[in-house]
């Protein structure tokens, strides 16, 4: 099975040198894709939308908060508002954020703008490859996302059957 991509976007090319160093050397099972910023994600998603597009898709998109431009906060809430196509449910797609602010305020604007995880920045080179080791297998390995549709699923007010 092809694995879908990961979404990086980190404004701090030493971060984005650290994690790629991560990822070659103790997770080459993932595809990560870099970005520098906000401006840059977004035009490609615009690319990504065009039914002529190919490429993998993204699995998991991995935010640094305090970038200039577009901050991560206003990604977020951009990527939750774009919409569906016939390969990519955006509203589905983990988003985890990265900062190094992890002030109650902040946390609290990531996750009611629509963020599925939040981690305080690691210092250390260990700390932040067991953190991205972390990441990715749940939210790649474990997690379970519905399959893509055109369209949501009708809310019944009957109970679910969660005995399959």
């Amino acid at each position: 099975m092809d694995k879908k991509e990961i979404y990086l976007v980190d404004d701090s090319a030493d971060h984005r040198y650290l994690v790629r160093t991560i990822f070659n050397k103790f997770l080459p099972n993932y595809y990560v894709r870099f970005f520098q910023g906000g401006h840059e994600l977004y035009q490609f998603l615009i690319l990504q939308s065009s039914p002529d597009y190919t490429g993998r898709r993204p699995g998991l998109i991995i935010l640094d908060l305090k970038m200039p431009a577009i901050n991560g906060l206003e990604l977020l809430k951009l990527l939750r508002q774009t919409p569906d196509n016939a390969d990519t449910q955006w509203k589905t797609i983990p988003i985890v954020i990265l900062s190094n602010n992890s002030s109650n305020e902040i946390i609290s604007r990531c996750y009611f703008a629509g963020a599925n995880s939040f981690f305080k920045k690691p210092v250390e080179f260990e700390e932040l490859r067991f953190m991205l080791e972390t990441i990715c297998h749940y939210w790649l390995d474990y997690n379970k996302l519905p399959a893509v549709t055109q369209k949501e699923p009708e809310q019944k007010s009957a109970e679910l059957d969660l005995d399959e």
